[in-house]
């Protein structure tokens, strides 16, 4: 061992020769899918509110959406923009977008006009696909753009006959304006339609995504079928058993890519059923967890927390439970013990799966399984990525149990960003043997036996100081320490410049688990927690108890939102 992880690589450990030598592969995310479903046609590859298709009507779906999109115009390489949520039809036009050569621009559907009006004129799109809720925001924001159409979809379009008459009755139909299709006459265009389809190209842009647009406004992540498949290909080798014909719950939107590329793409090339459920909730998780008792899921958070404790699930036999699958923040340790105790409890041979990833790598990049797991580590990369910590200044890659920002390279690293060279550059690094590295913007250390730590951002790194030297502040640090209290349900540290001073200082925001609890006695006990776990700089000035932590659309912790409450307040 050279103590360099990088070199190292001690999670192969984890891993067979198969999976090691195994070739990446060489085709289009359409390709990939027919060529593992097409002797299982009959199998059912979609399940829609209870309505069911099989991987033969998912095919003639793609099919037909794909010469519709021909006859519209769609040419190799255009950008078209899809602004919807989980229903059938996008899948459908995933796929026959990929089948074109064209490019998916996947835009959250509550984008704001504006927003959506810069998406349109980034991208010169012509044609937009959007869901019925969103058509209103379409219109204003295609004014003075080079949008000839307009295809809109309902989330009724695929449900059964009763549901769909209740939410036609519910939501009044969208009044559609000249520009426009239905998702039924966008499909009739297509009929006598003989599209040219593309052939596999290296390195072509096929989907992009957006990041979360923390530092201004969101990038276009251009990813490429050799990027998003890689991810396919990693999930093959982590010993979990994807069978066909298990049942994967989905409520990831496909505007972010763990949506598309894990809890669609991947699902639907191993030949899962999936459960397309179009709204993401972490409340009325549990009530869908029933009422579908899926054996794969991928979650935030909160999705577990509720599963764990709700009434519903509190008795259930979670024997068929396989993945418990768990993304986005991180899951703190008190409450990876109590899920996975419940789990273990009620009969599932699983503990929660943990993942890390990011938009700029596809979706997963690092994730936990049978083996290669310890509580609080979110696992070892995937068979074909390599991490590394270097250090924040320096950039020189650090010895194990070393924290420093985390760097990722493998075949999932993005092209680049979309029209954005400078910011590409900045975040891309080649070393000297032409290897590509991402620079995560994360911090964490990795264990001898190949395990990685995440441990916050860099950005959420506060410098302080402390008896006349510098110092950090590691507000996941802080957190740890705050919620080993029994009367915490949620917390999150920020920093805010003390007064008259550039140096930073810690602010909690903390949500008790019983609201009935003293304020003022809680804070003596968070004070002699941190006071005993952390050092002394990262100790909290103060103490702000809240009913809720904000979140952004996707339900990450908005941490921005409550950097600027501790100035204002």
């Amino acid at each position: 061992m050279t103590g360099y992880p990088s070199i190292d690589k001690p999670w192969l450990k984890y891993y067979t020769e198969e999976a090691i030598n195994a070739p990446l592969p060489e085709c289009t995310m359409y390709e990939l899918l027919w060529e593992n479903n097409k002797e299982h046609l009959g199998d059912i590859a979609l399940n829609y509110y209870g309505r069911k298709f099989t991987y033969a009507q998912l095919f003639d779906g793609i099919e037909k959406a794909a010469k519709a999109f021909s006859a519209l115009g769609v040419q190799k390489g255009e950008i078209v923009i899809v602004c919807t949520v989980n229903t059938p039809e996008m899948v459908y036009a995933l796929y026959a977008l990929n089948r074109l050569g064209a490019i998916a621009n996947m835009v959250d559907p509550r984008t704001n006009v504006d927003g959506i009006h810069e998406y349109i004129l980034e991208s010169d799109a012509r044609y937009v696909m959007t869901v019925d809720l969103a058509y209103p925001a379409i219109v204003k924001a295609a004014k003075e753009t080079a949008v000839e159409k307009t295809i809109v979809v309902s989330p009724a379009d695929s449900l059964p006959p009763v549901m769909k008459c209740l939410y036609q009755l519910k939501n009044n139909p969208q009044q559609l304006g000249e520009e426009a299709l239905c998702w039924s006459e966008f499909i009739s265009l297509g009929v006598n339609a003989v599209p040219e389809y593309a052939s596999y190209a290296k390195d072509t842009c096929c989907v992009m995504a957006h990041t979360g647009g923390t530092t201004g406004f969101p990038k276009a992540v251009m990813l490429s079928n050799d990027n998003i498949n890689a991810v396919t290909h990693g999930y093959r080798y982590l010993g979990i058993p994807f069978e066909r014909r298990h049942r994967y719950f989905n409520d990831l939107p496909p505007f972010i890519m763990y949506g598309l590329c894990l809890a669609t793409h991947t699902t639907l090339c191993y030949g899962l059923e999936v459960i397309l459920y179009p709204l993401f909730d972490s409340k009325g998780f549990p009530k869908q967890f029933v009422k579908y008792k899926p054996h794969h899921f991928s979650a935030l958070a909160d999705h577990l927390k509720y599963l764990a404790s709700d009434k519903m699930t509190a008795k259930m036999d979670l024997s068929f439970l396989i993945s418990p699958g768990v993304g986005g923040d991180s899951v703190n340790c008190e409450m990876e013990r109590d899920v996975n105790a419940y789990l273990a409890s009620h009969g599932c041979e699983y503990e929660v799966c943990k993942g890390y990833g990011m938009t700029e790598l596809s979706a997963t990049a690092v994730i936990t399984f049978k083996g290669a797991n310890a509580i609080g580590s979110v696992g070892v990369p995937l068979i074909s990525n390599t991490i590394k910590i270097v250090d924040i200044d320096s950039q020189e890659e650090l010895n194990y149990n070393k924290t420093g920002e985390i760097w990722i390279s493998g075949p999932s690293v993005m092209m680049g960003y979309y029209g954005k060279p400078k910011e590409t550059a900045d975040m891309l690094v080649t070393d000297e043997s032409g290897r590509r590295w991402i620079r995560t913007g994360d911090v964490g250390h990795i264990t001898p036996d190949g395990l990685l730590f995440h441990e916050g951002r860099v950005r959420r790194i506060y410098m302080t100081a402390y008896e006349g030297q510098p110092a950090k502040i590691f507000p996941m640090v802080v957190e740890g320490a705050i919620k080993k209290s029994s009367y915490v349900s949620e917390c999150c540290v920020v920093g805010r410049k003390r007064r008259g001073s550039d140096y930073y200082e810690a602010v909690a925001y903390v949500v008790k688990e019983d609201h009935e609890t003293d304020n003022d006695d809680l804070k003596m006990e968070l004070s002699a927690l941190c006071a005993e776990n952390v050092p002394t700089y990262m100790i909290p000035t103060e103490y702000r108890f809240v009913t809720d932590i904000p979140r952004t659309p996707v339900g990450k912790v908005d941490f921005r939102v409550l950097e600027e409450r501790a100035i204002k307040e």
